[in-house]
């Protein structure tokens, strides 16, 4: 059943084909595009359909959705009264006119609303900015006693069709013509209404009628006429039986004339032209029957045209003549009026019908104008009030101010300058400092023995020299570009420079305000904490009368004297934010820029920007001997000052010397050890029997291997234990028993055991910290109380933690101090004798199988192998051991790849429109190595698709400007927003820290089906990532009550990672900190322990999963066996194609009905999912793609693929719930202080989300 319905206006025509009524609204949409209340322009045709069986109601794979009643109802009572509150902030009066306003009541009568329906659904959504779409989801939300009416009508109307069509049936076995055609002639009208009734939104298909065999039969039709006739009664098929006529009262009789001559026409008489006419299009027929009525002494005719078996057209005209031949004629006119409507056959009649043919068109369209008016009459009254209040509306005038952020989020990215604020402001700023009293404090400072003593030790620095060249070389450019090798002090020194320049000068510009950035933290502090020292300063970083302070993350040290600051890159992205030009600042420093994170090479873009605004400001760029001329070509050819390092000798271990000089040897059981797995070959064995007889035997016995190991000419030199050793060594695990057997060896080698001088090991990250220092402090060889100082550095520590690695220990005391790649270059530890180099760090690498990125555990480039070198030969000679062959060091990269080349964009693209830079693609065009186009592309289309921005615009919606305040992969901080808001943030920032990090579970060679087996012991509720929560819950718990060993024996038995366990809570504590400090503060919930989830706790953890990872979604293949005990794998079907979920899955013999969420696709032989979990549609529903409502199938549509069973008021049910969430973030967004834990909103959605039986 379909249904045309064209739209014109003055410059164009539209037409849309509407496949099901519930298409309508969206077509129309579409279609008046320049009538209606949007404001795109689309094609002018559109065709909507589906490929859905309208079958579906029976396939069990398309799942329900049922909410229930109660709750239902308070659901739509929510949502109406959010709309009365906030009101849709669409067009309103400036361009609604009452044609729009026409266009909207039309396509609701479309659907045979009652006018007083319609009227009250425009007045709640047009009124307040709504569209046909607010109108459509308001009649579907609650007009629930209008479905019961429209239903109970369509039954009562089955009942009365039954009836007469046994009427209809008897009628003809009696030979009653007139009663047979009464009866047909109601069964015409109950069919039609019916079939109206089928074509309404809230009809319920399960009782339709669908066997109607008379449905198409048409009765014959008697139609009397005259020449003011509304021809519109043929059409309806609803005039009275002719009996029913002859009581009205007689009108007096139109007699005319038709009388012509042979001369003015020779053309075929109209009682011929009829027969002819019938004869060619209804062949089978007989030739039409002309019966003479009289009336009085004048003469009618009536017409019998038989078309078909059941269909007979009879008429008969009004206007008699006096001429019995003139009445046939005029009733085969007639009769040709009807036969041929639309054709111009009145012009092959002779002119005085031809005449009388005109007059009958006149008079239909007349009449079907007047009753048009009429018709629309209450309508046209309705429109005009409605316009009238719109009018009378002004919508208000906001302005969207910039929202406030969290204080704490100086690490994270930050609001910064838009263009529209570089286009209002001057080149030039008229800040001035009082100088003065910080020349004085300075000359006081300068007299101080602190500050003589320390004066003579940084003479003795490398850049010292290099002091009077820097002042002079900036005072010629505004940019500057200092290479120093490591261990030259210029990050100490460069800033001092600057700093006693501007206060010993007093000819110079009235500002002195240094700005240096690091990218750690701990870099800030140390740097700030020395550089107070030389100023002889008393009270340390901003103290009272400090020159110097530091900034970074939740901790300030600055105070009134304070000129030099160290700050994170983080805190200058936030002062960018306040003063757009840092028209204070005199002079910024950039250190480490070699490093080439995405926020060193975003500041770059920035600070380039603001030079062309401010030719007063100067830009010193600092990093090590690494691609100098790079920098100095994206400023303009600034000039580049090299630096010599001040560096003793360092002498080289590579693996096999320490494993040569230590002794070590690699146990065959060791876990450090790589698996091989034996060759086989199969021989023939010829047994002899005592009879004399010989029977064969096939074999697999292992292939033999030789002795000696082949590493190649180099490794000869080497003993055959060390050649073993490397050749079975697993290059890509730490090997903490070699570790410790060094540092043991460092303490009883005569070399070095009496050398003083500390022991630097690097270290990927934070959990192989933790292992290794548990070891050692666990191993009786080391005396912490009296031999040895056992320090770990890393940025989650604390200052005062961290403060301890640059203080000398007693004489006889060895530091060992664990850090990862902070030490290379950002800091100094002064004491470094002896550097433990693993050769590993931990990079931001993007996964195209999951569209995430995660920290990757991965060699490290030799640039920053020789910058760990460098640290041994700071203060004597020094000596490196490194835990990779000289090979593989080799092998390595020269240097890093820059971060905005190897990670995803789409983080870097929300802070891009959060601070309105434009188009992230032109915008990131600037960058010193600008990432290609379609990666900045992908980046946005994603960002699209999880609802973060606008379609049409580069434009954030409320939930990207949340997402711009996490450091996060975007996926991974949509999870923890809902999270966060639904009171789950403990699980779901777990679920996160495995994603971002990998599963604990591991697979040892040879132990799959243990391994398997120990997994699907634990498994939960069809779902990977519950029974990983479920796990790591309990490796808590055996840690807290146990200790050490209980929880060994419970990551042993399990088949568990402990590495990995001990990163993922460190990762999940960040991931809270991370929330909170963006302004979600976690409600209370008891997650927080290491209790159990329970069944509904379950539902709602995956419905957050859900959002965060949809659309990686599929749908079961069920397939179903005979055999309930054979373990068929589960397929699935998703948007890309068919995939099957992978075999270490818990998932991976489900045979179910129902949808999949995944982690990640990855391909081998086959397409394989990884870490699975059943969910339901509710999810689905609230945190997927678009829904479109497929309306004549009973489905609704997610994403175009996706379908569940349910009404449409479900539909729009779920549509409107992703508005209020919506909503709610915004709010939180202009006010983050507000709590969302007794929202009622996010509770509902809570509510609904647990009473859906899913597990």
């Amino acid at each position: 059943m379909g249904l045309t319905i064209w739209f014109r206006n003055a410059s164009q025509h539209f037409c849309v084909l509407l496949l099901c009524p519930m298409h309508f609204w969206f077509a129309l949409t579409l279609a008046l595009s320049n009538n209606c209340l949007l404001n795109s322009t689309g094609p002018k045709t559109y065709s909507f359909g589906s490929a859905v069986d309208s079958n579906a109601s029976t396939d069990e794979s398309i799942l329900k959705v049922i909410i229930n009643s109660n709750l239902e109802k308070r659901i739509i009572a929510i949502i109406n009264e959010h709309k009365k509150q906030t009101g849709e902030k669409g067009m309103i009066s400036r361009r609604l006119t009452a044609k729009k306003l026409q266009d909207v009541y039309m396509a609701l009568q479309g659907f045979s609303f009652k006018t007083e329906d319609i009227e009250e659904a425009m007045n709640n959504t047009i009124l307040y900015g709504g569209d046909l779409h607010s109108a459509l989801d308001w009649l579907c939300l609650n007009l629930s006693d209008g479905n019961d009416k429209a239903n109970e009508r369509y039954l009562h109307l089955a009942e009365k069709l039954v009836e007469m069509k046994e009427l209809a049936k008897s009628s003809k076995e009696e030979k009653n013509k007139q009663g047979q055609k009464m009866a047909q002639e109601k069964i015409r009208r109950f069919q039609q209404e019916m079939a109206t009734l089928e074509d309404h939104p809230l009809f319920n298909p399960e009782i339709k009628v669908t066997d109607q065999p008379s449905e198409k039969k048409k009765n014959p039709v008697f139609l009397e006429t005259d020449g003011a006739l509304s021809l519109k009664t043929l059409e309806k098929s609803q005039n009275p039986p002719p009996e029913e006529q002859k009581v009205k009262k007689k009108d007096p009789q139109d007699v005319r004339n038709f009388d012509y001559t042979a001369r003015s026409w020779t053309g075929k008489s109209p009682k011929q032209f009829l027969i002819d006419w019938v004869r060619k299009h209804y062949s089978k027929s007989p030739n039409p029957s002309f019966e003479k009525v009289p009336s009085g002494r004048y003469w009618k005719c009536r017409v019998r045209v038989i078309k078909s078996a059941d269909d007979t057209l009879v008429v008969c005209p009004t206007i008699v003549t006096e001429d019995s031949m003139q009445a046939q004629h005029l009733a085969a006119t007639l009769a040709l009026y009807h036969l041929t409507k639309g054709q111009s056959v009145h012009q092959l009649l002779p002119p005085t019908y031809r005449n009388v043919w005109l007059e009958w068109n006149d008079a239909e369209k007349k009449k079907e104008e007047e009753n048009k008016t009429e018709t629309n009459k209450p309508r046209d009254q309705f429109i005009a009030r409605l316009l009238n209040k719109l009018k009378q509306q002004q919508p208000p005038q906001q302005s969207e101010g910039k929202p406030k952020l969290s204080e704490d989020a100086e690490d994270s990215w930050e609001n910064l300058i838009s263009e529209e604020d570089f286009n209002g402001l001057s080149l030039e700023t008229s800040f001035t400092d009082n100088l003065e009293p910080m020349r004085a404090l300075f000359k006081k400072q300068q007299s101080s023995s602190r500050y003589q003593r320390l004066l003579k030790e940084r003479e003795q620095l490398p850049v010292f020299k290099y002091k009077h060249t820097l002042i002079e070389t900036l005072k010629k450019h505004r940019v500057v570009v200092v290479a120093g090798e490591t261990g030259s002090g210029k990050s100490t020194q460069v800033p001092h420079f600057l700093l006693e320049d501007l206060l010993h000068n007093e000819r110079s510009l009235n500002k002195c305000n240094i700005v240096c950035t690091q990218p750690r933290r701990i870099s800030a502090v140390s740097l700030a904490t020395r550089v107070c020292e030389e100023l002889g300063c008393e009270n340390g970083p901003g103290g009272r009368n400090s020159l110097c302070g530091y900034q970074i993350r939740m901790e300030s040290r600055t105070g009134e004297a304070t000129r030099l600051l160290y700050c994170t890159t983080g805190v200058l992205l936030r002062k960018l934010q306040d003063d757009v030009l840092l028209s204070d600042v005199s002079h910024v420093i950039v250190d480490e820029v070699h490093e080439r994170s995405v926020q060193s090479d975003f500041l770059l873009i920035i600070l380039r920007e603001i030079l062309h605004k401010r030719s007063d400001l100067h830009l010193i760029l600092m990093s090590a001997t690494v691609d100098s001329e790079k920098f100095s070509s994206y400023f303009t050819h600034c000039p580049i000052l090299r630096i010599s390092g001040r560096s003793y000798p360092v002498e080289v271990f590579h693996v096999e010397d320490v494993i040569e000089e230590t002794g070590f040897v690699l146990e065959k059981d060791s876990e450090y050890c790589q698996k091989f797995l034996e060759e086989e070959e199969e021989i023939t064995v010829n047994v002899t029997s005592k009879g004399g007889g010989i029977t064969k035997y096939q074999e697999s016995v292992p292939v033999q291997v030789a002795t000696g190991v082949e590493l190649g000419p180099y490794f000869q030199k080497y003993s055959s234990r060390t050649r073993e050793a490397i050749y079975c060594m697993n290059p890509y695990k730490i090997n903490f028993d070699l570790i410790l057997e060094l540092l043991a060896f460092l303490d009883k080698s005569p070399q070095f055991k009496n050398m003083e001088g500390a022991v630097l090991i690097f270290l990927p990250g934070l959990a192989h910290i933790q292992q290794l220092y548990d070891l050692i402090f666990t191993d009786r060889r080391f005396d912490l109380r009296k031999r040895h100082q056992l320090i770990a550095l890393h940025s989650v520590l604390s200052t005062q933690e961290q403060a301890s690695a640059f203080t000398l220990p007693p004489l006889g005391v060895r530091k060992i101090v664990l850090a990862t790649n902070i030490a290379e270059t950002g800091i100094t530890i002064p004491d470094v004798v002896f550097v433990i180099d693993t050769g590993r760090t931990k990079e931001n690498r993007y996964h195209e199988s999951s569209q995430m990125s995660s920290l990757e555990e991965t060699f490290v480039s030799k640039a920053s192998a020789l910058q760990r070198q460098g640290r041994a030969g700071r203060v004597r000679d020094g000596f490196c051991f490194r835990l990779y062959t000289q090979d593989r060091f080799e092998s390595f990269l020269e240097y890093s790849v820059p971060e905005i080349l190897r990670v995803p964009l789409e983080e870097l693209c929300l802070h891009i429109m959060k601070c309105n830079l434009g188009s992230p693609e032109e915008f990131l065009s600037k960058a010193l190595d600008p990432p290609q186009p379609q990666i900045v592309a992908k980046a946005m289309y994603l960002l699209r698709k999880i609802g973060a921005c606008e379609l049409s615009e580069p434009k954030l919606t409320p939930l990207g400007q949340h997402l711009a305040a996490l450091p996060v992969n975007v996926k991974i901080g949509k999870m923890l927003i809902f999270g966060a808001i639904f009171g789950c943030l403990d699980p779901v920032a777990t679920l996160a820290a495995v994603m971002t990090e990998k599963s604990p579970f591991t697979t040892p060679i040879g132990r799959k089906d243990e391994a398997d087996l120990a997994k699907s012991f634990l498994a939960l509720a069809s779902s990977d990532h519950l029974t990983i929560y479920k796990a790591y819950l309990g490796w808590k718990k055996a840690r807290s009550e146990g200790g050490y060993r209980a929880e060994m024996t419970y990551c042993r038995s399990n088949f568990l990672n402990r590495t990995s366990l001990l990163t993922l809570e460190d990762v999940k504590q960040e991931l809270i900190r991370v929330v909170q400090t963006a302004g979600f503060a976690a409600p209370s919930s008891r997650h927080e322990g290491i209790h159990s989830l329970s069944l509904q706790e379950m539902v709602l953890l995956k419905a957050v999963l859900t959002a965060g990872l949809y659309d990686n979604v599929g749908k079961i293949m069920y397939t179903k066996s005979v055999d309930v005990t054979e373990k068929l794998a589960c397929m699935v079907e998703t948007a890309q194609g068919k995939a099957q979920v992978h075999p270490s899955s818990v998932n991976r013999d489900l045979q179910t009905y129902g949808w999949l969420l995944y982690q990640e696709k990855i391909r081998y032989a086959r397409v394989f999912l990884k870490e699975t979990t059943l969910i339901s549609p509710f999810p689905i529903l609230l945190f997927g793609g678009d829904i479109e409502i497929l309306h004549r199938e009973r489905l609704l549509s997610v994403d175009g693929w996706i379908h569940f069973q349910a009404p449409v008021k479900i539909a729009v049910i779920f549509k409107q719930l992703r508005v209020l969430i919506e909503s709610v973030l915004k709010q939180k967004l202009e006010n983050p202080k507000m709590s969302l834990e007794d929202d009622k909103i996010l509770n509902i959605i809570k509510e609904l989300i647990k009473t859906e039986n899913t597990i």
